[in-house]
């Protein structure tokens, strides 16, 4: 999940000094957003969704300790972006012991695996993200990680081991599906770069899937997902103006700064607050300064297509008006440089049903609140297939584990591996179940 850029810090670390309070707040506002703990927590229901997902089931349950062992030794050996060497080797490995069909170094350290079913039909697809995170704090669990200044602070170990739980519990039930299942296990999500590669590279190269899901953990408690048709996560875009000539370039960079400023309909102190469908969050970096020259860069985090519209044009072409004439402006404007996820209406309706159904009703919560300062390249595989993301609940509050992703006392609770895997199966199943 790529948080707000380098020029804020990274992750919310105790609060240091010459920070004021108030700015730590603001920042541990971000984090409070994936909380969601207006719900409680519930037991999953017990009920009947028909001999397949059963089935399904059972071999999760059978399989629950090696998953959870699984995921242990991934946290033990995180891999920042573009350095998943030996994650993506064991997931290969474990991919390539089920028979899969089997894709490596794809856009990077990807993986593509292929699962077909017993007879002809569409395929799915399923996304899971492997990099680490960035971070010095001490890690709080006793399979804490080897790896000095990398840590899997946002999920990315649960995503990767469930999907290959869904993988193998899928396998066991393929002589009742009528279709494939393409696997994709992604590099550099931190990073946002690695869903582009990918697609770039051709991952969709053994057949173009119908749609496409993934899941994401939060703070939301163990044994509940979330999500909601159309914008789930913002996109974000980025810019940047060189600013020239004789004139008052420091004015003028003061003054282009400001009108780009203006196009916020939110500012840093409201982003620990739910936000519209609709909103521009603008950051923009410390201005670099060389000879005859300023050059302004930044990011803007837009939730609609109509406001990047806006937006764009602004930066691209009406930056001149603030200046005086002996001094010029040359800007670019990069659309999408994450894409944000915005979910399909239709599939997000059938796949809650499909998760209900499995679950319960009351383990799956409609998402109202758009993050402003978190995006996932999820949205770049979106933008070729339509699809659903969902939050995967991690937290466990009576243990004290955060489930914050990027919280330096981030803990994920491993029965969370089994709940997404049987959430994820549901949907593929009702989709590619023989009739």
């Amino acid at each position: 999940m790529r948080q707000r850029d380098s020029f804020f810090k990274p992750t919310i670390q105790p609060r240091p000094p010459g920070v004021t309070r108030r700015a730590h707040t603001v920042l541990a506002g971000v984090f409070a957003l994936f909380a969601c703990r207006e719900v409680a927590s519930a037991p999953l229901a017990a009920v009947a969704p028909g001999p397949i997902l059963a089935q399904v089931r059972a071999v999760l349950a059978r399989d629950e300790a090696k998953w959870i062992e699984f995921r242990h030794d991934l946290h033990r050996h995180p891999e920042l972006s573009g350095a998943e060497v030996r994650t993506s080797q064991l997931v290969a490995d474990e991919l390539r012991r089920l028979g899969l069909e089997v894709r490596t170094n794809v856009g990077g350290y990807g993986v593509v695996a292929i699962l077909r079913g017993a007879k002809p039909g569409p395929m799915i697809a399923y996304r899971a993200d492997m990099d680490a995170f960035q971070s010095f704090a001490s890690d709080p669990v006793d399979y804490a990680s080897l790896s000095a200044g990398a840590r899997h602070i946002c999920g990315h170990d649960i995503h990767t081991t469930i999907g290959l739980a869904l993988a193998a519990a899928l396998h066991q039930v393929r002589d009742s599906l009528a279709g494939s299942v393409a696997f994709i296990f992604q590099p550099a999500e931190e990073r946002a770069t690695g869903a582009k590669a990918m697609l770039a590279d051709g991952v969709f190269s053994a057949g173009m899937p119908v749609e496409i899901y993934g899941i994401h953990t939060s703070g939301y408690e163990q044994g509940r997902l979330a999500t909601t048709a159309g914008p789930m996560m913002a996109g974000r875009d980025r810019f940047d103006v060189t600013l020239s000539g004789t004139g008052d370039l420091v004015s003028a960079s003061a003054a282009v700064s400001q009108r780009i400023k203006g196009l916020a309909t939110i500012d840093v102190s409201q982003i620990n607050t739910p936000q519209p469908v609709d909103f521009v969050f603008v950051q923009i970096s410390t201005p670099q300064t060389s000879a005859g020259a300023v050059r302004l860069s930044g990011t803007v985090s837009v939730a609609s297509a109509g406001s990047r519209a806006r937006v764009a044009a602004t930066i691209r072409s009406e930056l001149a008006s603030a200046l005086p004439s002996n001094v010029a402006v040359t800007s670019t404007y990069e659309e999408k440089w994450i894409a944000g996820v915005t979910n399909d209406s239709i599939r997000a309706a059938t796949a809650a049903a499909s998760v209900r159904v499995a679950l319960g009703d009351q383990a799956l919560a409609t998402v109202t609140t758009i993050p402003a300062a978190f995006s996932e390249d999820f949205g770049s595989f979106q933008e070729q297939v339509p699809g659903v993301f969902f939050y995967l609940g991690v937290a466990n509050s009576a243990r004290g584990w955060n489930g914050l992703p990027h919280s330096p006392d981030y803990v994920a609770d491993d029965h969370a591996i089994g709940v997404g895997a049987l959430a994820m199966s549901a949907v593929i199943v009702d989709r590619l179940r023989v009739r």
